[in-house]
């Protein structure tokens, strides 16, 4: 009686070893339909280096903004903004009465800014007010007319006509100058004081 016990242990042993094996299988046939499925449904992958189009559209720079009223003439490349007009830009902002971008019409790039009226640039750490600016895009000239005051850390400018270019840092003012510029002496070292101690001290 005790090998026909034995023989039959094993077969449950073998049929349960089956069944376990059987599930193992499901599961992985279950799981490789399920990473099937997210494949098919989800967006493909980016790959590195690629530019993603919804951050970046061909290097345009956005600028936000709010006034009273607003003016788009399409036929001659004209937006217009009228009344308490503030505009943030990347490296800056600039308010003003009136302003008018201007753009090129076949190409429909931006050529140039001009800002009238209470006029308030902020540009790469300059502060400037005017009466009337020119922020010209194809040549990155600023120009600055009437009433102009320029501000820079320390430093103020005023002038009637103010111009500055923003690729060589170039500044030049003109007409009725009234400018304030800080001079700071050169520090010595204690190296540079000794000697100059040394040198006024008479002999004994």
């Amino acid at each position: 009686m005790q090998p026909r016990i034995d023989s039959a242990k094993m077969l449950c042993c073998f049929a349960l070893l089956l069944w376990a094996i059987g599930l193992m299988l499901m599961s992985f046939l279950v799981e490789g339909i399920a990473d099937d499925t997210e494949q098919e449904t989800s967006p493909p992958q980016q790959e590195e280096g690629s530019e993603d189009s919804s951050e970046k559209i061909d290097d345009e720079d956005i600028i936000e903004g709010t006034s009273d009223e607003f003016e788009q003439r399409e036929k001659e490349g004209q937006t217009i903004l009228i009344g308490n007009v503030k505009i943030n830009r990347v490296d800056g902002f600039l308010n003003a009465d009136k302003v008018i971008i201007h753009k090129d019409v076949e190409t429909g790039e931006t050529t140039k800014t001009v800002a009238e009226g209470h006029v308030e640039l902020r540009e790469a750490g300059i502060f400037a007010t005017c009466d009337h600016a020119i922020l010209n895009h194809v040549t990155d000239i600023i120009e600055l007319r009437d009433n102009v005051v320029v501000l820079q850390e320390e430093d103020r400018l005023e002038a009637d006509f103010f111009t500055f270019n923003r690729r060589t840092g170039q500044r030049t003012g003109k007409g009725n100058i009234k400018f304030r510029v800080r001079i700071k002496p050169k520090k010595q070292s204690p190296s540079e004081q000794t000697e100059e101690e040394s040198v006024d001290t008479p002999d004994s």
